[in-house]
């Protein structure tokens, strides 16, 4: 499953950033995709890709973890 949406950015030398694309699995931003940030060479990348939610859904119930958690994952909640 490739990238499906980037946004660049490149780092000011001495300035501050507080960086927090949300998470691989639970966003929270009603995007189900896995958030995630790469910096190299200066430039910020925020991607966000789409992986198997039913797979992680179905581990999920399998663990014995209340269903809301495996239920969320579909809505990036």
């Amino acid at each position: 499953m490739g990238v499906i949406e980037s946004y660049t950015f490149e780092i000011v030398p001495g300035a501050r950033y507080m960086i927090n694309p949300g998470s691989v699995g639970q966003p929270r931003d009603y995007d189900p995709r896995a958030a995630f940030v790469l910096m190299e060479d200066g430039m910020v990348r925020i991607l966000r890709v789409m992986y198997d939610v039913k797979k992680a859904a179905a581990k999920i119930l399998e663990a014995g973890l209340p269903p809301i958690l495996a239920e969320r994952l579909y809505q990036g909640l």
